[in-house]
């Protein structure tokens, strides 16, 4: 029997697939991508077609070695990772790396979904790596490292050091600044809004409405006093009012499509108030599989990066059967719903839907975290609701019309809009005027799929208030009374700011990114401050507005919307196999060379040319005396051999890098500070006053003496930990515990270049042993800082052990049988704690799913809860034996006899497993009969 290895991106997916697999297969995780460019130079041979240089990254060093290890003794081996570009490229990785591991055949296999049947078809029908998705993700990389390593220098010497330009996420950047600078600049324009309640004279029925058009032009009232003599002219009896217009338009609202990567990141961003990293962990949780009772992990939703709304046959067949079945046959369509993705999706992919759409909400809502139940909720009313028959509904409209009295002698100037037609301003300058009044409401006559979703898009107008009073039945000619006129000051709004979910329908309206990048670019621009959050917009900083303005000022092409946009066309046609990589990619270098080239950039105005080049090397001759080496943590720092190798690439007529400049400016200002002479021939060549510039950031610099950069540690483990599902936040007492805001603030001050105090170490260390089962290299990273095993806690009562099969399932058998409680005691108070069996049973499966084990201690609590619930749990005998739960005490037994004590009645009871009789109106009355 041949040997199978399976290679997949994370532990989660492994293990979800291995249960489809079954033992004779080995299914390993690569931790997502095992090789990447290198961090600390380009990696790219511009002279060589771009070819990129790739290196292991520091997690995938110790992951290579597991899987070639496994490779050695494989007889095939399966790379199952994502269907996708990154997907491809992890997959186009690892078989370079394995494959002269052993002498294993390679087989590509691709799913929609972690389900057995797409399991068995893949493997059934296995592939080879597509050639033309890796050309597309190795072009995007290349790009963006282009990008950054010669635009970034820029912004070091320009905005501030540190920073750093991204090909995309700039553009995200600009449009947030440009939509702040909207609002900035708005000016707010006043005007009146008159409301009038009428009723009829023959049915004395009452309507609310509002002015709407004067003279069959849109009104505008633009200040009080207008307001006022128009609502004077309105309330003169001489006015009369009758009804102009009753109309009923009959109006169908179709379905959405089912949620793609962009629309799911709205709905969640509006209705959950989720981010869109946020979502995006969240849904790769349900489609890598969540532990749905005994029967092990399961995969709830179909891929989550996609922008194709295909739908498979046989998952709408099913839908069609449930809605039938569930809803009613008039709510199921007689032909199943198709949708036209926008042309550059990609139609082999499907839409987001649930695998198994018998999987309610409702049936697995005790399994998931309640952040996996908001995200699966909507995902699966929303497929749901996309197989559904349209709303059939009425808009109703009722005008009424005032004429006569003092209006006849009223024009409509400054009552209407400016942009009103010619003919319509013509009207209005006549003498005389006529207001019409205008109400509407929407009636649902069938609510066709918005019996299961009715969440809006963002940016959708509200409907009328269907909730609102009926409008009354009335006909044309009705004559009305005037009740009530009010008038209410209005202004002018200015545009909203983005949140999370408009920005990212912003990046995907204008063609910008694509759903594998859509939330790492909303994510980047703020984890570089360049943009913060405020009530859930988007606010960009001041280093935001200064680097967009250093950007668009001087490579205006370069981050044009429109540009970037083309880009991820041309990186479409390169995944489609109509254009070659390195084609494009020669094609927009030498735009970036021109771009970078025609703008005042630091080179051409600090004068850095070969012949400036010159004059500063002959100030550094070969006796020159230069300061000794310095060592700063693993490199050290030779001035000699830096002005050296300068040397040696100037006679080699090689042109330097923005980076190299810096560096030598910075050289000759280190020793300019001590030399006239060097001052002076900087300022006869013209670069005098950027040297002195130099000086004052280095003795700024030295005055400010910085802290001590974090030790490489801590930014292992917070880099591992940044992936983690957080709980939601706990309150306890008057305090609220928020695992996931507590480490994003260790997070950032260590990315600020703050190293965190030693009860820092403890406290991350003691939230990671609370999570160390869902962090890769756990053991690893913790003991590299001091820890040993996981810490107990409130919610870890003690270390986490490696549970036996028995015990594993035992403990599997007590949480399936929990999950079946639905009705909980009362919570008993004792001293300062109020013990309750559900918030118990809740927190040690949610421990036993983040971390796959619990303490001896918390098993005999959960097996003493549960045996408390017999008649809840099906089958309860059989599986109590299998959970290791003895016979439930008998019920107590009520007697006729009456307490001595207080009267009540007594009780037989059974507790520790002997029998005794006593009050039953114990605690107040103690007795127990002798």
């Amino acid at each position: 029997m041949s040997k199978k290895l399976v290679v997949v991106e994370s532990p989660t997916k492994a293990r979800t697939i291995g249960r489809f697999l079954g033992p004779g297969v080995q299914v390993q995780a690569s931790m997502g991508h095992v090789r990447d460019l290198p961090e600390k130079s380009l990696g790219v041979d511009v002279s060589n077609d771009f070819a990129p240089s790739y290196e292991l990254t520091p997690s995938g060093r110790k992951i290579v070695r597991t899987l070639r290890q496994a490779a050695a003794s494989a007889d095939d081996i399966y790379l199952a990772t994502d269907h996708d570009r990154e997907g491809e490229a992890i997959a186009w990785h690892l078989q370079e790396i394995l494959q002269d591991a052993g002498k294993a055949n390679f087989h590509r296999i691709t799913f929609h979904e972690i389900t057995r049947n797409a399991i068995q078809k893949s493997f059934a029908n296995p592939g080879v790596i597509a050639e033309d998705l890796v050309a597309a993700q190795q072009a995007r990389r290349v790009l963006d490292r282009l990008v950054g390593y010669q635009v970034s220098p820029l912004l070091w010497r320009h905005v501030k050091k540190g920073t750093s330009a991204g090909r995309v996420q700039s553009v995200a950047l600009r449009i947030v600044v440009e939509r702040e600078r909207e609002i900035l600049a708005f000016e707010p324009q006043e005007y009146w809004n008159l409301d009038a309640w009428f009723e009829s004279r023959e049915q004395k029925a009452k309507l609310k409405t509002r002015l709407a058009r004067i003279n069959d032009a849109k009104v505008m009232v633009s200040n009080g006093a207008d307001a006022e003599r128009l609502a004077d002219a309105l309330q003169s009896s001489q006015v009369s009012h009758q009804v102009a217009k009753v109309q009923s338009t009959p109006r169908r609202k179709n379905a959405p499509p089912p949620f793609i990567t962009s629309t799911l990141q709205q709905a969640a961003g509006s209705a959950l108030k989720m981010g869109a990293a946020q979502t995006m962990r969240v849904a790769q949780q349900l489609y890598e599989g969540i532990e749905l009772g005994s029967g092990g992990p399961v995969g709830l939703i179909t891929y989550m990066r996609t922008d194709s709304v295909n739908v498979a046959r046989e998952a709408q067949t099913q839908a069609l059967d449930f809605i039938a079945k569930h809803y009613g046959k008039e709510y199921a369509p007689a032909k199943p719903n198709v949708y036209r993705s926008r042309k550059s999706a990609q139609e082999a992919h499907e839409a987001i839907r649930p695998t198994d759409v018998n999987h309610t909400p409702d049936s697995v809502a005790p399994y998931l975290t309640p952040q996996q139940a908001k995200i699966y909720r909507i995902i699966w009313n929303r497929f749901v609701a996309s197989q559904m028959v349209p709303a059939q509904q009425l808009d109703h409209v009722i005008e009424i019309e005032s004429t006569g009295g003092p209006l006849t002698a009223m024009t409509a100037d400054n009552l209407v809009q400016d942009d009103a037609p010619a003919s319509k301003k013509t009207a209005a300058a006549a003498k005389g005027i006529a207001c019409l009044f205008h109400a509407t409401a929407r009636e649902t006559l069938f609510p066709g799929y918005l019996a299961v979703y009715n969440i809006k898009e963002v940016g959708e107008e509200d409907d009328p208030d269907e909730n609102a009073r009926a409008l009354p039945d009335l006909k044309v000619g009705m004559r009305c009374d005037l009740l009530e006129l009010t008038k209410e000051q209005c202004f002018t709004k200015p545009p909203s700011r983005y949140s999370e979910a408009a920005l990212v329908k912003a990046l995907e309206q204008n063609g910008v990114g694509r759903p594998s990048t859509y939330a790492s670019i909303v994510n980047t621009i703020q984890e570089r401050d360049y943009v913060t959050k405020d009530k859930g917009s988007l606010v960009p900083t001041e280093l935001g507005f200064s680097t967009n303005d250093f950007l668009v000022q001087h490579l205006p092409h370069l981050f044009d919307i429109g540009f970037t946009a083309q880009m991820e066309d041309e990186l479409d046609q390169i995944e489609e196999g109509d254009l070659n990589w390195v084609s494009m990619i020669t094609e927009f270098y030498q735009k970036l060379q021109d771009a970078l080239s025609a703008n005042a950039s630091a080179s051409a105005s600090q004068g850095c040319t070969p012949e400036n080049l010159q004059v500063i090397l002959a100030l550094f001759p070969a006796d020159f005396p230069f300061d000794p080496p310095v060592k700063r943590g693993r490199r050290t720092y030779d001035d000699a051999k830096f002005i050296a190798s300068i040397t040696d690439q100037a006679e080699a007529e090689k042109n330097l890098s923005e980076r190299q400049w810096a560096a030598i400016l910075n050289l000759v200002a280190k020793y300019g500070a001590k030399s006239p002479a060097i001052i002076a021939a900087m300022d006869d060549i013209g670069l005098g006053d950027t040297v002195r510039q130099y000086i004052e950031e280095q003795e700024k610099a030295s005055q400010e003496a910085p802290p001590p950069p974090p030790p490489p540690e801590q930014l292992k483990l917070l880099e591992a930990m940044s992936k983690v599902a957080w709980n939601e936040p706990v309150k306890r007492g008057k305090r609220i515990f928020d695992d996931g805001k507590f480490f994003r603030s260790l997070h950032k001050q260590v990315l600020d270049g703050v190293t965190l105090s030693p009860a820092q170490v403890t406290a991350l260390l003691k939230l990671a042993s609370k999570y160390a089962a869902v962090i890769p290299d756990y053991q690893e990273l913790t003991q590299a800082l001091g820890g040993t095993e996981p810490v107990a806690t409130e919610d870890n009562a003690a270390p986490t052990t490696t549970l036996s099969e028995a015990e594993r399932e035992k403990i599997d058998a007590l949480v399936a049988m929990a999950a079946e409680i639905k009705t909980w005691q009362t919570p008993k108070p004792g001293g300062r704690r109020s013990f309750n069996d559900k918030d118990f049973v809740n927190s040690v499966t949610t421990q036993y799913k983040q971390k796959g084990s619990l303490s001896e201690r918390q098993v005999a609590a959960l097996t003493k809860v549960i045996a408390k619930y017999p008649e809840q749990i099906a089958d309860y005998a059989s599986r109590a034996k299998i959970a290791g739960i003895g016979e439930p005490p008998p019920p107590p037994k009520l007697l006729d006899e009456k307490c001595p004590q207080c009267g009540a009645p007594l009780i037989t009871r059974t507790s520790r497993g002997k029998s005794f009789t006593g009050c039953s109106a114990f605690p107040k009355c103690r007795y127990i009969a002798k």
